[in-house]
């Protein structure tokens, strides 16, 4: 199982050098299971390189005979984890289907294709959503435990953020990834943790959570959804996961900032690591 990050970046790209380390596109990885299967974790603007690169692997599928629905599975629906959605090219291509999957949207009024539908209306965007070319299926599913690419099962579960948020446990054939972004745990403190979330990531081999806030910034952050990587740390250390990549860094902590507090970080939990865009992470 191989992990890609395409977008480390929260709330909003943030291009310029001083951002060049560690990324300026918002969240996006890919996960490369058994097999050649894969999965995308969220849609920010990182999707757009991601269907870049996918173009040559996608288009011999497609002359293989191989080609099967690429997944995309949503943490939630804020700007910041859709908006590659418009710009990713595999949509254009009619020989393609794409399945977008989110868990816990039972609201019909918040439907998830009115919700990609909306972004590329008129006054936002000049190609309408009914003119791309792909296959597009949007699951809005409360099921917890289903079966994902490769012959991996994938766990849900919620956790805190404003419109609600869910985090995700990938159990490969050999080795298991968890994706935690947009986590506000029970307080601002360091050890006031979402024991839901140590419970989705118990064992993991890697553990990829929120870091966007410091502990100092948290006390001026509290409702906005996040977390800081002193909590990321504690969620790693009470779930017992083998590695922890910090990522949804904020846009106002650029390459030097972002570097200083990452050995700050490493001495507290040494298997940890800053998400840069582009790192990629063989589990094995």
């Amino acid at each position: 199982m191989k992990v890609k990050f395409y977008g480390t970046r929260g709330s909003i790209p943030t291009p310029g050098g001083k951002f060049s380390t560690y990324g300026g596109n918002t969240t996006c990885v890919l996960v490369n299971g058994v097999g050649g299967a894969f999965g995308v974790l969220d849609a920010g603007s990182g999707l757009r390189v991601l269907g870049d690169e996918l173009g040559e692997r996608l288009a011999a599928s497609v002359e293989a005979g191989t080609a099967q629905p690429i997944p995309i599975l949503l943490s939630h629906t804020h700007w910041d984890h859709i908006q590659g959605f418009p710009f990713f090219k595999p949509t254009f291509d009619p020989r393609h289907e794409v399945l977008v999957t989110i868990h816990g949207r039972e609201d019909e009024q918040r439907n998830l294709e009115g919700v990609f539908a909306g972004q590329m209306q008129d006054d936002y965007f000049p190609i309408p959503f009914g003119a791309k070319g792909a296959a597009i299926q949007f699951n809005q599913t409360d099921f917890s435990d289903y079966s994902g690419p490769g012959g991996s099962r994938v766990n849900a579960s919620p956790h805190r953020h404003p419109g609600g948020a869910y985090g995700y446990r990938i159990n490969g054939v050999e080795r298991v990834v968890c994706f935690c972004t947009d986590v506000e745990h029970e307080g601002a403190t360091a050890d006031a943790i979402d024991e839901r979330v140590v419970e989705l990531a118990r064992g993991a081999d890697l553990l990829i959570h929120d870091a966007q806030y410091t502990q100092e910034e948290m006390a001026d952050k509290r409702g906005w959804g996040h977390s800081s990587w002193q909590q990321a740390v504690e969620v790693a250390r009470r779930a017992g996961v083998s590695a922890l990549a910090l990522t949804h860094h904020d846009p106002e902590h650029d390459d030097e900032f972002l570097a200083d507090i990452e050995q700050q970080c490493r001495q507290e939990f040494p298997d940890s690591f800053f998400a840069r865009e582009g790192m990629e992470i063989d589990l094995g």
